[in-house]
């Protein structure tokens, strides 16, 4: 299953999904279709084959760079590298036992954009320059002359595009050298070429209507407005949770810089709209807010309250010494909040929910201090109520859980939680 994120997170017009159109439509359309280029030859098919097979015709061969090589496109040539080309090569019976050679070279190269994303492998169209010096070498291999246009040498990056004839009356489908062969005459493939004059009328059409749309959905992404309300994950693997609750269950772990957008807000979490109908919470410290959502989150730009009141509230701070006998912080100066229960319905005040606010203040803290010089090595919460209970946890720790080091199972392992039953609802966060 592909990963949620930003290319569907509004809708596939909207956001990502036109790129990933524009994307695809300028690796049809940007370059022009290659063409087959063919020459006659009065030897044999087998014979022909022969001599292709000794030229490693069927073999594929890098190419220096794609300048001079290529029909010219809308991308800059020189952000083209690694390339290579392979012949498709056709053998067509002709004229008293001879052979007719089409030809057409499929260049492929690497294309460097400045946009990582946009990198990638694509193929380019020959502009004759590969099929027209095979056809020379194959004619020369037979003991002819090779046609004064074609050009020579594929190592130099200085000899300039060669510009062959049309024969035939102009067609466009192919383009026929016949070099010095007079057994090729004209006819001889008139079915196959009409077919290729279709085909190449129809590809012509196709991308005429490749570039209207292409242009139309440019328009569209640049007066598409980017939408204000948007939450975007600060660092990869941050969990999106069904319920804005430690141990709900984890819908899926988002990537770094994945878009969401903004529904709501309740205490530390952020309601965010996934995909369609789907909503997930993902804890605020995982987020980086746009100035649109700081402003709806803030007590001055808040039009109508995003948050619910806290089942608990913090009644006192204080440095003192670790209250127990846990090895990692006894007789060790700890910064201690001391909490007591802010709301009457039991479900808001469980081992859950506390076990949720003492993460919620351990993070805080880490936040706020991020390079303290207190003497403390530790963070303390007591819950001070009848069925309350103490949280304690290192420094050290609470840095790797800050860092995404630990999972928030495993932090909690190595945390100090007395009585364990106070929170054992959240055993597995």
């Amino acid at each position: 299953m592909k990963r949620p994120g930003q290319k569907f997170l509004i809708s596939t017009i909207r956001m990502g999904g036109l790129g990933g159109v524009l994307g695809m439509l300028l690796a049809t359309a940007v370059f022009p279709q290659a063409v087959p280029y063919a020459r006659a030859f009065p030897q044999p098919p087998e014979e022909v084959e022969g001599a292709l097979k000794d030229l490693q015709a069927y073999s594929g061969q890098k190419l220096p760079i794609v300048d001079g090589f290529v029909a010219t496109g809308d991308q800059p040539l020189n952000q083209y590298e690694r390339a290579f080309y392979q012949f498709s090569i056709d053998l067509l019976p002709g004229t008293a036992g001879g052979t007719i050679v089409r030809v057409t070279a499929k260049i492929t190269a690497w294309y460097a954009d400045k946009d990582p994303a946009k990198s990638g492998y694509q193929v380019l169209p020959s502009n004759g320059r590969l099929e027209l010096d095979l056809l020379d070498r194959l004619e020369e291999k037979f003991g002819g002359k090779p046609t004064p246009s074609a050009a020579r040498s594929l190592s130099s990056a200085t000899i300039s595009a060669p510009r062959p004839k049309l024969d035939l009356g102009g067609l466009p489908g192919v383009r026929i050298s016949t070099g010095a062969n007079p057994a090729a005459k004209p006819g001889t493939t008139a079915d196959e070429l009409g077919s290729l004059r279709s085909n190449r009328e129809a590809e012509e059409k196709r991308m005429t209507e490749l570039n209207a749309e292409l242009q139309s959905l440019r328009e569209i992404q640049k007066n598409q407005a980017h939408p204000l309300n948007l939450v975007a994950v600060k660092k990869p693997g941050a969990p999106v949770l069904a319920k804005p609750a430690e141990g709900s269950r984890i819908l899926f772990n988002a990537a770094a810089e994945d878009e969401f957008e903004f529904i709501d807000a309740e205490r530390e979490w952020i309601h965010v709209q996934i995909s369609g109908p789907s909503r997930g919470y993902i804890r605020r410290n995982n987020l980086e807010l746009s100035e649109f959502v700081a402003a709806r989150l803030s007590p001055e730009g808040a039009a109508v309250p995003v948050e619910k009141p806290a089942a608990f509230r913090i009644v006192r701070e204080e440095n003192s010494s670790f209250p127990g006998d846990w090895a990692p912080l006894k007789g060790k100066a700890v910064k201690i909040f001391t909490v007591q229960p802010d709301s009457q319905n039991p479900k808001e005040t469980s081992a859950r929910a506390k076990l949720a606010f003492a993460s919620s203040v351990f993070q805080k803290y880490a936040t706020d201090n991020p390079a303290s010089t207190l003497a403390v090595e530790g963070v303390v919460v007591i819950f001070d109520s009848a069925d309350g209970g103490i949280a304690g946890v290192t420094l050290a720790t609470l840095k790797q859980l800050t860092a995404g080091a630990l999972s928030l199972e495993d932090f909690w392992k190595e945390c100090y939680r007395d009585p364990p039953d106070a929170f054992q609802e959240s055993r597995k966060p």
